[in-house]
């Protein structure tokens, strides 16, 4: 962003801040490693130093090896039943987050368009525009129709 043909550095977040230290936490990386890396990268020695797209590129970075030392989880996208408790007449949390489990193993969608593909599916499917809407009665053919279509994509690996 330019102000006045100056241009405008945007400032790491505390949250970020937060996160980057999170993570360093998760791998045991000692303060040498975490300074090394971080001057390394961006030639700076504290993260309160970043801009803010330096920081989200540098968390990526320690996300990507935290989940390679497996001490750190992928966040799962499209998990929409977090929220919900149960209701009656509609799907409970546990069968819609089996089908978000199912639809993450048999979708072919880009990463980031898997929750508007599964939207569109469960559209198709049970006319419904969210999961969040999906009913009692029609949760069982979404399920069936998952399970199907992962049947036979194991078929095809043969």
């Amino acid at each position: 962003m330019r102000n006045g043909g100056k241009q405008v550095r945007k400032a790491v977040t505390p949250q970020m801040i937060k996160l980057i230290h999170t993570l360093k936490s998760s791998m045991n990386m000692s303060d040498d490693q975490y300074r090394a890396a971080l001057y390394e990268s961006f030639k700076v020695e504290s993260s309160k130093d970043l801009t803010l797209p330096q920081a989200v590129l540098f968390a990526d970075r320690l996300k990507a090896k935290a989940i390679a030392m497996d001490v750190w989880k992928k966040k799962r996208k499209g998990h929409r039943s977090q929220g919900l408790k149960e209701r009656a007449g509609y799907a409970t949390p546990a069968q819609l987050d089996y089908i978000v489990g199912l639809w993450q193993k048999v979708s072919k969608a880009p990463e980031g368009d898997q929750t508007k593909a599964l939207r569109h599916f469960v559209s198709r499917m049970a006319g419904v525009s969210d999961l969040r809407f999906l009913t009692s009665e029609k949760v069982s053919v979404v399920i069936t129709a998952l399970k199907n279509m992962h049947s036979r994509s194991q078929e095809g690996r043969g």
